[in-house]
């Protein structure tokens, strides 16, 4: 099986990116290596993959942003489609990770049966419309949650395939301490109601991810921080493990609903336990009473620190590898492959 990969571009695709679907897509492709599957990636050219490489451009667009030299990602989205388009006919499958932007792929009469759509993100009414439009693009999705949305509206080919991490990559800790929040800084992640309950029960908080929203730093978090409660910044998969595994509770309280929900699996598969908001896809994830616990209300989520904190952090590890290894998703992936290839 050949695929060919269409990963973003505003981070470089590997095990340490800023972005979590380049740290998974990274991933997900040495699996699917391991499996025998033949892997091609266009993406930005410090990408770090055992896949071939074709960048697209020379380095990620966060930091060609940063130094004044890119300033609107859609241009080289374009040059992406091109590249896709000429070499397409040498891949059994052409997977895409990207935004609607490259669903006219699909359209493409010689290759547009072979092009899978992966939809990390929410989905909002406009994707709603657009499969109205176009109900047999081939489409997967990382939750149940996503997949209902999209076949609610038509679609008639959606799969599911749950997100998965290497859990081997990330340290199992048996104990831990305090709280630990990751995530963008901004309202619809919660960091607030993190720093809210840290206060209330008086227990250690750390805080980790990039600023987005200035005002709701400036006003709900900074004013807080101290001996108590710590901001440490983006951190990279080795800080990450070390945030997340030393921590006696994961607290995602986010408010928005979640696609998937990737940071509550790498926190479990640390043995850490998850207190989340069940939002979106979370429910699908956290097994309450097994590897955390969930409410609808934002006002019950302090309660549930300490039960959380009281569970099996071997067997939360445990069922993190059984359900969500990258593994266990390659070969999922593969299976969809295979039905995508069939002849019609």
């Amino acid at each position: 099986m050949k695929v060919l990969h269409l990963g973003p571009l505003w981070f470089p695709v590997s095990r340490d990116a800023a972005g979590g679907r380049e740290t998974w897509l990274a991933g997900l492709i040495s699996a699917l290596e391991k499996l025998g599957c033949r892997n091609t990636l266009l993406a930005a050219g410090d990408s770090q993959t055992p896949a071939e490489l074709v960048p697209v451009v020379a380095r990620n667009l966060v930091d060609l942003m940063k130094d004044g030299l890119a300033g609107e990602a859609l241009y080289y989205q374009e040059h992406q489609l091109t590249l896709a388009l000429a070499r397409a006919a040498e891949f059994d499958v052409i997977h895409s990770h990207l935004s609607p932007g490259v669903f006219s792929l699909s359209a493409v009469p010689t290759i547009g049966r072979r092009v899978l759509h992966t939809q990390h993100t929410p989905v909002w009414q406009d994707f709603e419309w657009l499969i109205r439009q176009q109900p047999d693009l081939w489409l997967n999705t990382v939750s149940q949650f996503q997949a209902q949305k999209l076949r609610a509206a038509g679609a008639r080919r959606c799969f599911v395939v749950h997100n998965g991490i290497d859990v081997a990559s990330f340290k199992f800790q048996s104990r831990g301490t305090g709280l630990a929040f990751l995530g963008r800084i901004e309202s619809g992640k919660g960091p607030d109601i993190a720093v809210t309950i840290a206060r209330q029960l008086n227990l250690p908080l750390t805080l980790a991810g990039p600023v987005i929203d200035n005002e709701l730093f400036t006003q709900k978090i900074r004013p807080y921080l101290g001996e108590q409660i710590r901001y440490v910044g983006v951190v990279n998969h080795a800080q990450k493990n070390e945030l997340l595994g030393k921590a006696g509770c994961a607290l995602l309280p986010f408010r928005g609903a979640e696609g998937f929900g990737l940071v509550s699996i790498e926190a479990m598969a640390c043995g850490t336990p998850v207190v989340a908001l069940a939002n979106g896809a979370l429910p699908e994830v956290v097994e309450t009473g097994m590897t955390g616990y969930l409410t609808t209300r934002e006002e019950e989520l302090a309660a549930l620190v300490l039960p959380a904190m009281k569970l099996d952090r071997a067997q939360i590890r445990h069922r993190v590898m059984a359900r969500f290894d990258l593994s266990v998703v390659a070969q999922n992936y593969l299976k969809l492959y295979e039905q995508i290839t069939e002849p019609v």
